[in-house]
């Protein structure tokens, strides 16, 4: 059994009921700065004025003492900001650059996957125009390949969907292009096969 290492009142064993701080005492329980180091006052706490704040909150900038200091996601901040970023349910820096990275993905396949369908029709119409069937059957096999790098964008932009980021707008865009890039193929496909 855990117990809060200022209070000694026993902890409860559900992380999620125990949070940063001791539910008795508020003592932050995952304190990771040396105990021996004072720091000078620079001001007095916004949440308890009788005490010296250590520093301020790098997030709202309010002066915090060492009770309301409390660690999160690798920075000190006030009791206020946890409590409204766990409200939030903001993302970790590193979930919001890979929601970032797979909505630019997801836009940039999707373009993509257009440019090769604008590709493959330029090849096949100058293979038409010179009467050279080589460059329509080349043209032909382009545009078959494009799908490729859409089914791709499509997965990208759904997982950058699904996470609700930063960067929805983007995300949406290039699901958006990459699905009507499938959807075309599959409606031309389906289309050529019911008229044979």
């Amino acid at each position: 059994m855990r117990r809060c290492p200022v209070c000694r009142e026993r902890l409860p064993e559900d992380p999620e009921r125990r949070r940063a701080r001791c539910p008795y005492c508020q003592a932050a329980l995952y304190d990771d700065e040396p105990r021996g180091r004072r720091r000078s006052a620079v001001g007095q706490c916004a949440v308890h004025p009788a005490n010296d704040a250590g520093a301020t909150c790098p997030r709202c900038g309010n002066y915090a003492c060492d009770v309301c200091r409390t660690p999160w996601r690798g920075r000190w901040l006030c009791a206020a900001c946890v409590d409204l970023a766990m409200e939030a349910n903001e993302a970790v820096p590193g979930e919001a650059a890979a929601h970032a990275r797979q909505a630019l993905l997801a836009l940039a396949l999707g373009a993509l996957s257009w440019v090769v369908v604008v590709a493959g029709a330029v090849i096949a119409g100058a293979g038409v125009a010179g009467g050279s069937g080589g460059l329509i059957v080349l043209g032909g096999f382009v545009l078959l390949a494009s799908p490729i790098p859409a089914v791709f964008g499509v997965g990208q932009g759904a997982a950058a969907v699904r996470t609700r980021g930063d960067h929805l707008i983007l995300a949406t865009l290039g699901l958006v292009l990459s699905g009507l890039n499938v959807g075309t193929f599959i409606g031309l496909i389906t289309f050529s096969l019911s008229q044979n």
